[in-house]
């Protein structure tokens, strides 16, 4: 363990400009002028906001709102979005929520629910809060109906927020967006704000998609408004949080015994993983239960627990994970935080610390490093930045992503309703760079797959054949890019957080690692326990058309990947030996090396220790789960 500081931040100011007085500013951080002027006077479609956290960024957005006809907040998480209506709310700006919860049905039902939502809010709303998930099933075809695109041609003034977020699948997404977005509207103005971009993501904008952006940046003084407070490191060698939980729980004890108030969240941790997250949760409640009084929890676990809910709880201690860290706008004071996967991530979560008073982070498992003496926190920045594995978005990967998003678009309008979107279709054609190459091999696929044969009709394969098989499971793979994210398999659980058994719903191959089932109620919802001393549960997953060949689920996802992608590779070269196979060899490789196999496919079968679980992918809806105790 060492201990350094990194000390204040501040920012250039200047006189505001008109918008910014009427919000009360009497002072401007210079870079929010300079969003006032793009949005006033700028050329550029684009502008890409690099903005530290807590420096004012959302203040620029009122603008935006003030000066278009109708504008479109995207947000990556709910939280994030409960967040902005709130804020919005108080500033008495006609907002309007767009989730799930908004739309009921499948299909044309769906489409309709959502042209009616936009129609019925347009006339007398400023804005329209939503996630990207629901753009991008308009894009995607899974709202059904041709109307579905005029979605799109509602909003001149567009804003992702937090676009760091997403990774390359979903950041394929967004790109598809933001050019449809661009083209639909004479003057659209479209900001992507983050205190981290992903500079390869703006990179690609510009050069693959080929619209012109423009940069923003905030400019760091000394002399300047001061957005940050000096915040003491403390370095761990441990990795996890867990390892110390019981050092962390006295810290947390005494903390609790020097203040006078508990009702404002002051100290967060912050975990890798939901299970160590729910873990330290229990242990709490179990041993330290006047420091779990003043505890709320809010990770992926809780995400559809309605009893969850921080809007209505007071506390002073926030247990979280990456899920919840996102936006956090507490005074905190006091932060463990468990080293993320990447520089960006670091400097997200770090950053929640010290905005507006003087912090101690505590930092688990960042080791040795550039890192070390008293710096500010620019320097830190880039200290950071030099001392993590580059997580770059490499252009080829990303424009194979948006090809596929784009062919697949189409591709499903033809099969599904047997027509197209003509102007979609030439858009697509003429400015995506990867789409008839991959628009072909979707339709070589879906050629082959009509050569199996089906009865005693005529066919190059057997419904058994080592090709029959590779072809179906590809297929079935080009639904990860119907949603934004990839496909899940989620199911209602009941898992022991403390005080109570939590209802929600989470990913099953991921809870299952970490859990198992106790029991199963009538109405199909899991009972979980602790799996004990084991670092994961026994669990073996079957994929659909290689159900013969269980694979093991009971290790780290990229584990699982890697031996997925292993098996699928060896298929495809198994093929290609048949001359009369006409999918591309090539291309066929591509495919899955761009895509996430984990990702892209549900299980048939999950069997545990002690139970079967079948599931039964339906063409519309969720899948359905049949969970059962192993025979003996």
């Amino acid at each position: 363990m060492n201990q350094f500081t990194v000390g204040s931040a501040s920012l250039a100011t200047e006189p505001p400009k008109e918008p910014l007085k009427q919000q009360g500013f009497d002072q401007a951080r210079a870079f929010q002028n300079r969003v006032i002027e793009w949005i006033e006077d700028g050329t550029e479609s684009v502008s890409v906001i690099r903005a530290p956290t807590g420096a004012g960024k959302t203040a620029t957005f009122y603008e935006l709102i003030e000066s278009r006809n109708m504008t479109l907040l995207v947000y990556p998480t709910n939280a994030l979005l409960r967040q902005q209506r709130d804020r919005f709310e108080k500033e008495e700006i006609d907002t309007a929520v767009l989730n799930g919860n908004s739309l009921e049905g499948h299909g044309h039902e769906r489409t309709e629910n959502l042209l009616a939502f936009v129609n019925r809010y347009v006339s007398d709303h400023d804005v329209v809060l939503t996630n990207p998930d629901i753009l991008q099933a308009a894009v995607q075809a899974m709202y059904r109906g041709g109307d579905v695109m005029r979605f799109f041609n509602f909003f001149d003034g567009i804003v992702y927020d937090e676009f760091h977020f997403y990774d390359a699948l979903a950041a394929s997404g967004l790109l598809l967006q933001i050019k449809i977005l661009e083209e639909r509207q004479p003057d659209p103005k479209i900001v992507l704000a983050s205190a981290t971009p992903n500079e390869d993501f703006v990179e690609f904008l510009e050069e693959r998609i080929g619209l012109t952006v423009h940069d923003i940046d905030a400019e760091y003084v000394d002399d300047g408004d001061q957005f940050r407070q000096s915040v003491d490191v403390i370095r761990h060698e441990d990795r996890r949080i867990i390892e110390q939980r019981n050092e962390i729980a006295t810290a947390l004890q005494e903390e609790l015994d020097s203040v006078d108030s508990y009702d404002e969240p002051h100290t967060v941790i912050v975990f890798n993983s939901a299970k160590d997250s729910n873990d330290f949760h229990e242990f709490l409640h179990t041993e330290y239960p006047r420091v779990f009084e003043h505890v709320a929890k809010d990770n992926g676990f809780d995400t559809n627990d309605e009893q969850a809910n921080l809007d209505d709880t007071d506390f002073y201690i926030l247990n979280t994970t990456s899920k919840g860290e996102v936006g956090l706008d507490y005074d905190v004071t006091t932060l463990y935080m468990e080293k993320p996967f990447d520089a960006s991530a670091f400097l997200q979560r770090f950053g929640r610390a010290g905005r507006q008073s003087e912090a101690t982070v505590h930092v688990y498992g960042l080791g040795q490093g550039p890192w070390g003496d008293d710096v500010d926190f620019p320097t830190f920045a880039g200290q950071i930045y030099d001392g993590f594995d580059p997580s770059e978005m490499d252009h080829g990967w990303l424009s194979d992503l948006v090809g596929f998003r784009a062919a697949y678009a189409i591709a499903v309008r033809e099969d599904d309703w047997g027509w197209f979107n003509q102007e979609l279709r030439e858009d697509f054609e003429s400015n995506i760079e990867k789409y008839s190459q991959w628009r072909g091999f979707i339709a070589t696929v879906d050629d082959e797959i009509d050569e199996i044969k089906d009865g005693f009709g005529p066919g190059k394969y057997q419904n058994a054949d080592k090709e029959a098989k590779l072809l179906r499971f590809t297929r079935s793979c080009f639904e990860v890019f119907r949603g934004l994210r990839g496909q899940s398999l989620s199911a209602s659980v009941k898992y022991p957080r403390g005080d109570r058994l939590g209802l929600t719903t989470y990913g099953l191959t991921t809870t299952l690692r970490n859990y198992d089932i106790d029991r199963i109620e009538d109405d199909d919802v899991l009972i979980l326990k602790p799996s004990g001393d084991n670092a994961f549960s026994v669990v073996t997953a079957r994929l659909p058309e290689y159900e013969s060949e269980p694979t093991q689920y009971d290790k780290p996802t990229y584990e699982i990947e890697d031996l997925l992608q292993t098996k699928i590779h060896r298929r495809i070269d198994q093929a290609a030996l048949n001359s009369a196979f006409e999918v591309s060899e090539d291309l066929l490789h591509r495919f899955f090396q761009i895509i996430r196999i984990v990702d892209a496919v549900v299980p048939s079968r999950i069997t545990t220790s002690e139970y079967e679980i079948d599931i039964e992918n339906e063409s519309n809806g969720p899948p359905v789960i049949d969970t059962r105790p192993r025979s003996r």
